[in-house]
């Protein structure tokens, strides 16, 4: 009889010195492959005998994804120590499913070339993955989540088979990152949180682990982001959001600014954070309204008030969550054209919405609104700037 697969968290090491250490440790005696961001310097790599491969972080996608399972199953390893930032980290998950029976890399590749979101067959992991991650904010290192970018689109996928086996968390890993990085990090941590809780369908203790770890994130990085115990703490929060009961709950795609950020990320060809500082007060303005398409007003301003409590960030979620993005000088992308508006909500109705459980019931004309009532870098792009409406930033 063969046992069911019951899934598990990736073992969580963490402090000073703990990735060159903990990879010599896991992978002693064993065929590995690193596979690590070009860009970075990884200390572990010094005097490290494992064969390695170096990707630009900037431009993975899928045939960055491709090119490594083709070297993964060429030479098959028997461990693979990731190192970077969540695109490289999602990059080599993904990857590793070349090892996986029954063609679940190629039913992932076809099926995301296709649709906006891939559930893969509930199974275990066909390899031991080490997380190494240089960047802070995307949980990547312990989650089951895969982003790949595509000809469509930044695509979902989504299985326990992708979750790494070992996640390991060095301050010194985190030192090149810039204080604006840090704060991105931290806004994506927090929002995840916030995310989840638009939803009214969860339970007391999803709703407490979310707000206590709101308010540690806020916490920790109104007191230290720049020494290697603060980002170290922050890392370990930001991952905890996936490891508590944070983001449980019976509405799985209950972020639903998320997806709009996706496409105005993609399409304008600018950082996920960047396109979230942008939509984040609209979505929200639109869920404190009572629009519940978007999320639940009471579970929002539940969360934003406990987390909150004790700051000077308004009580008011989309004024509160507008004033911190300025407070931490997260810049937004540049005005779209109102041509680039049609673009972007299309293809969030396409991918995400209609008929699609993520964004039911919201239509292209919901994006278009949204996107005009959305904070932008007061710069134009092209020539057919159709202005965002007056206060969209929210009062502070």
């Amino acid at each position: 009889m063969t046992s069911v697969f019951t899934g598990r968290v990736p073992t969580f090491w963490h402090g000073h010195g703990v990735a060159r250490r903990m990879t010599e440790q896991l992978t002693e005696g064993r065929e590995t492959l690193v596979i690590a961001d070009e860009a970075i310097p990884v200390p572990l790599l010094a005097g490290f005998s494992a064969r390695s491969v170096r990707v630009d972080a900037a431009s993975v996608d899928v045939t960055t994804v491709v090119t490594l399972a083709q070297k993964i199953v060429r030479r098959p390893p028997s461990i693979i120590v990731a190192v970077g930032g969540g695109s490289v980290l999602d990059a080599s998950k993904i990857a590793a499913l070349a090892l996986a029976g029954g063609r679940v890399f190629d039913y992932a590749i076809g099926h995301a070339s296709r649709f906006a979101l891939t559930v893969l067959p509930d199974a275990p992991p066909p390899i031991d993955v080490v997380a190494v991650p240089t960047t802070l904010g995307t949980s990547s290192e312990t989650n089951s989540v895969g982003i790949l970018k595509n000809e469509s689109g930044y695509r979902l996928i989504v299985g326990r088979t992708l979750r790494p086996r070992h996640a390991l968390i060095d301050p010194h890993h985190l030192a090149t990152l810039s204080p604006a990085a840090v704060r991105e990090g931290v806004l994506e941590a927090f929002l995840r949180l916030a995310g989840s809780s638009t939803s009214p369908r969860r339970s007391a203790r999803a709703n407490s682990d979310a707000v206590v770890l709101g308010r540690a994130l806020l916490d920790s990085a109104t007191r230290d982001m720049a020494s290697p115990e603060g980002r170290l703490r922050l890392a370990r929060l930001s991952a905890a959001t996936q490891r508590t009961a944070a983001l449980r709950g019976q509405d799985p795609y209950s972020a639903r600014h998320w997806y709009v950020a996706n496409e105005v990320a993609f399409l304008l060809e600018v950082r996920k954070m960047a396109a979230t500082a942008a939509v984040i007060a609209a979505v929200w303005r639109r869920i404190c309204s009572g629009d519940s398409r978007w999320g639940d007003r009471e579970s929002l301003e539940d969360f934003w008030a406990k987390a909150v409590a004790g700051t000077t960030l308004p009580l008011d979620p989309p004024s509160g969550i507008t004033a911190l993005i300025e407070r931490w000088e997260i810049a937004p992308p540049p005005r779209p054209t109102a041509r680039d508006i049609s673009r972007i909500a299309d293809a969030t109705e396409r991918s995400w919405g209609n008929r699609h459980p993520m964004l039911s019931a919201l239509t292209a004309d919901d994006f278009c609104d949204v996107l005009r009532d959305s904070c932008w870098n007061p710069e134009p792009v092209g020539n057919e700037c159709r202005s965002s409406r007056s206060g969209s930033k929210g009062v502070i």
